[in-house]
């Protein structure tokens, strides 16, 4: 399916449009409002910064820092350069440059802190079904959607870097305090997830320490 058909994609200008409470058929490109420039700036630079994947009418981009990756996005430089520095964009550019829903969902979440685009709050991991059945401290119901949650979060964390270990997963933040990991023990987060992790089999062992593509902050809660 193409990523103009399929609902888990969007433009930057349709996006930012959402997000601004906008009508992307109703914006004159020559004089747009202040919130709908900050919608449009924030999706660019993360984008840029690696922070969500952006796709050229379906084609990644800013994949790697290659020769070959450099000369095929040069186009894509010279844009992002003139907003970031001119603040200067082409309407046909951002409409045809889209973002992936549950990237942006996380991103969001973990980076931005900021409640994700309205039309994607309704499958946001933390939508009203599982929010009418939560308490303040972020406890549901049972164990099922615990579980459901864990998976959920874990699936939408590896797709932005699947060298992420499971231990860093069940020990971070947005684990342990969205996923309720708290009232459960290392293991058994590791157990739920092992079904979604992309990669299966991983050496036995203390965690590599590598630089993730995604900042993990381990929760202050197993701090020693």
């Amino acid at each position: 399916m193409r990523v103009e058909d399929n609902p888990d994609f969007k433009t930057i200008w349709q996006l930012a449009h959402d997000w601004a409470g906008e009508k992307s058929d109703q914006t004159d490109p020559a004089a747009i409002s202040s919130e709908l420039r900050l919608a449009i700036d924030r999706l660019i630079r993360a984008i840029g910064s690696k922070e969500i994947s952006g796709r050229w009418k379906g084609y990644r981009i800013f994949i790697d820092e290659s020769f070959l990756s450099t000369i095929f996005d040069l186009r894509h430089y010279i844009r992002f350069f003139i907003w970031v520095r001119l603040n200067r964009f082409s309407k046909n550019y951002l409409d045809n440059l889209y973002v992936k829903r549950n990237e942006v969902i996380t991103w969001c979440d973990t980076i931005l802190l900021l409640d994700p685009p309205p039309c994607w709050m309704s499958k946001h991991l933390f939508d009203k079904q599982i929010s009418a059945k939560e308490t303040k401290s972020y406890r549901p119901a049972n164990e099922t959607e615990d579980r459901i949650r864990c998976q959920a979060i874990a699936s939408a964390l590896w797709e932005l870097d699947p060298a992420i270990h499971p231990v860093h997963m069940a020990q971070s933040t947005i684990m342990q305090r969205f996923g309720n990991g708290r009232d459960y023990s290392e293991e058994t987060i590791k157990d739920w997830i092992k079904n979604v992790d992309p990669q299966k089999k991983r050496k036995k062992g203390a965690p590599p320490k590598i630089q993730y593509k995604i900042e993990l902050i381990k929760d202050p809660q197993l701090e020693d």
